[in-house]
Parts: C-alpha cells; sequence; structure tokens
C-alpha cells in the first residue's frame, strides 16, 4: 500500500493507530520519501475510533481514505468521512461493499485519486439505506438492513436466515456473499444501479438459495419482493423486532412507533480500483513511475 501511494506521488499519510500495529510495522520497514504518522487520536480500538478518525480526515482536508476491513468498517468510515473519496479493501470474509484488491494497486489508484492525475468522477456517489426510527436517524447502512424475529441482541452477527423476517437491500450483485446473495438470485443489480430490493422471506414462498459464508448455503422461502427506486421508504410494522446493519445487529425495537428504512444515494464516494487503473493506463500514466504533478501531499 504504502509503495503504491509513493510511486503515486503522494508524500504525507496519516492513519489510525490499530492494536495489532498493521500500519505502524509496515511504516517502521519503509524508507522512501513518505512521511506517514498516526492521527492525533486517545484510542480504545473500538469502532468509535473509526468514526473519529474519519471524521478528523475529512475536517483536515484529507483527499482520499484507505479502508481496511469489512462492511462494517466501512459503514463506520461512512458516518463521518463525508465527500472524501474512499479507496476499501476488503478483508476476511462475507464482504460486499469493499473490493478484494491487491494493496500496492489499490495504493497507486488512491494516489492517483489524491493527486488529482484521474478524474474525481471515477469516486462514484454510492447508495446507503437509512434507518429512520420515530421520524429521527438512528443508523445507515452500506449494504443490507435485515429485520430479525429475535428479541435479543446477543452474539451481533446473523447466520440463521430462519430468524429474518424481511431485507432491505442496497447491493446485489451476483457474486457477492451474505444476505444481499438472497437479492442477487432473485434480482441481480449492478454495482453502480441505483435501485434497491425489498424482500419479506417466510414459510411457503419461492424458494431462493442463500450463500451466507463460505461454505454455508442455505434455502430460504421468499413471499415477496420488489424494487426500490432511491428515495422509497419500507415501513417495517414487526415489533419486537431487532434491526440488523450490514450482517451485525444493532437495534432492538420493543415498543410502537415508526420504523422506516429509506433507500437513498447520499453514501460515501467509493473509488473502484481498476477502472482508475484502467483510465489512468489509457492516459499513459502508468508508462514510467507516477510520479504525480503538482500537490500531492494529502
Amino acid at each position: 500500500m504504502l509503495a503504491g501511494l509513493a510511486a503515486a506521488g503522494v508524500r504525507r499519510v496519516r492513519f489510525l493507530p490499530d492494536s495489532y500495529r498493521i500500519v505502524g510495522r509496515a511504516v517502521d520497514g519503509f524508507h522512501r520519501d513518505v512521511e506517514a504518522e498516526p492521527l492525533p487520536l486517545a484510542v480504545d480500538y473500538t469502532v468509535e475510533d473509526t468514526i473519529r478518525a474519519a471524521g478528523l480526515l475529512a475536517e483536515s482536508g484529507a483527499a482520499c481514505i484507505v479502508t481496511l476491513g469489512g462492511d462494517g468498517t466501512n459503514r463506520a468510515v461512512a458516518k463521518a468521512c463525508g465527500d472524501v473519496p474512499l479507496v476499501a479493501i476488503a478483508t476476511g470474509t462475507n464482504n460486499v461493499f469493499p473490493q478484494m484488491v491487491d494493496g500496492t494497486l489499490a495504493g497507486i489508484a488512491a494516489g492517483l485519486i489524491a493527486s488529482g492525475r484521474v478524474p474525481s468522477t471515477l469516486a462514484r456517489r454510492t447508495k446507503r439505506l437509512e434507518i429512520w426510527l420515530d421520524g429521527e436517524l438512528a443508523d445507515i447502512a452500506l449494504v443490507d438492513v435485515a429485520i430479525s424475529r429475535q428479541s435479543f441482541i446477543g452474539t451481533r452477527a446473523i447466520w440463521d436466515p430462519s430468524t429474518v423476517h424481511e431485507l432491505v437491500l442496497a447491493r446485489a450483485e451476483p457474486g457477492c456473499i451474505g444476505l444481499a446473495s438472497i437479492g442477487a438470485h432473485l434480482c441481480p443489480l449492478a454495482r453502480e444501479d441505483e435501485r434497491g430490493l425489498h424482500i419479506l422471506l417466510g414459510d411457503g414462498g419461492e424458494p431462493v438459495s442463500a450463500i451466507l459464508a463460505p461454505g454455508m448455503i442455505r434455502a430460504v422461502q421468499v413471499q415477496l419482493w420488489r424494487v426500490l427506486q432511491s428515495g422509497d421508504a419500507v415501513e417495517i410494522a414487526l415489533r419486537p423486532c431487532t434491526v440488523a446493519v450490514d450482517g451485525e445487529r444493532e437495534l432492538h425495537i420493543e415498543r410502537a412507533g415508526s420504523l422506516d428504512v429509506r433507500l437513498t444515494d447520499r453514501g460515501p464516494r467509493l473509488v473502484d480500483v481498476r477502472e482508475v487503473l484502467w483510465h489512468a493506463a489509457q492516459a499513459g500514466l502508468l508508462r514510467s513511475p507516477v510520479y504525480a504533478q503538482g500537490e500531492a501531499d494529502r
């Protein structure tokens, strides 16, 4: 990653310290002309660190944010990153939002975006799902919102689809894994498609295969489904219920009151690494070392 950033002309990097010192150890062994320093944050190694770091980077004028993690990590960043483009690198399994991509290539793409040597339009605005509770924004999701019959949060990840009452999906690309795979097998939507899906599950419905995790394939029964347009809201009537966002349970709703999930175009700006590299190659930017012209120290 650092080598790719340096090759693209980036000279200044700020990072969030982590408990495994992944970035810190990489910086220790990297001796090129890149100034890499931890963000001035007191960290306790929770998701709140990620949200605060994204906000600090946005406020300080960062030109690009690189994330290492899954859907949950990127969801946390999306809460505070504003218009700063994201290069989202997937780690682990069960991820839909970030890309599986080589770190060096991702670093070059991030550097090209940060330096302005490729069009800013290559960082495209994504969708997000907004959870509105009694008229107030309670949370967001980048991939899916699942309404579960389980009356407790307990273990956060949802593995048993029989407990899921309905789904609202922002993403449904064939080849994805997790609850979004149900939508992908019903009505595949390309990454850039502005639409989403609302799916009701239950006995007696159409059987659809769900690829929930590596090696875990389950048949689920779909009673009804429909396509959502940007701006559409789904009213959730089930009570009590637990709301899971991007695969993890976050909210438990006992009482009556309004609960809506809305598909919007207010997600983060996401960089497609391969598209950036394709554009750079066509423009001749990769014929020699990609040292950026002008300011690239953000």
